[in-house]
């Protein structure tokens, strides 16, 4: 993996800490502190805590491998916990998303403390319904704004739409 990310252009320069270690050990002092963060969880995550070390798992295929990381977050005595997807849209497969994409999404909340408009900005309009927001009891039409949204969001070069979210700074808790 280290090698891979070497070759990205820039890589030295992103603003994360980089460890070789597995990030059990890595951080094994703040066990209490990791949260692993998966489809399969019953915890729904209604805000960030800064206290807390979100863990975005990576080897996934929903069909070959339905569960694998609840079943890891669960062996290593990790909390586990969800995005609220389906309290606001209605995704048109199953909830697992890429990497980049739950990445974007927590950077875009942490922005905006909203999650509609963090998964409305970064989840494809491919992979919801042509449904809005989920309401009370029902789910209305986008409307035009969403879809305009979503217009111009499919235009754009989702590698740069990455670098915005990379660049964005995390606020402290101090």
């Amino acid at each position: 993996m280290s090698a891979e990310l070497d070759k990205l252009p820039g890589f030295e320069k992103w603003f994360i800490e980089k460890e070789s270690n597995c990030y059990i050990q890595a951080m094994a002092d703040q066990k209490d502190d990791l949260v692993y963060l998966t489809a399969d969880s019953d915890t729904v995550l209604d805000d960030l805590d800064p206290k807390h070390i979100y863990i975005i798992g990576g080897l996934v295929d929903r069909n070959r491998f339905k569960g694998i990381t609840m079943t890891k977050a669960q062996e290593q005595g990790i909390k586990t916990a969800k995005l609220p997807i389906g309290e606001y849209l209605k995704m048109s497969s199953s909830q697992v998303l890429t990497v980049n994409q739950v990445l974007e999404i927590l950077v875009k909340f942490l922005e905006t403390r909203d999650w509609k408009t963090a998964f409305f900005t970064v989840i494809p309009q491919r992979k919801r319904t042509g449904l809005d927001p989920v309401g009370s009891s029902k789910l209305e039409p986008l409307s035009e704004e969403h879809q305009e949204e979503d217009a111009d969001a499919d235009k754009h070069d989702h590698l740069e739409r990455k670098k915005v979210c990379v660049e964005v700074p995390l606020e402290s808790s101090s």
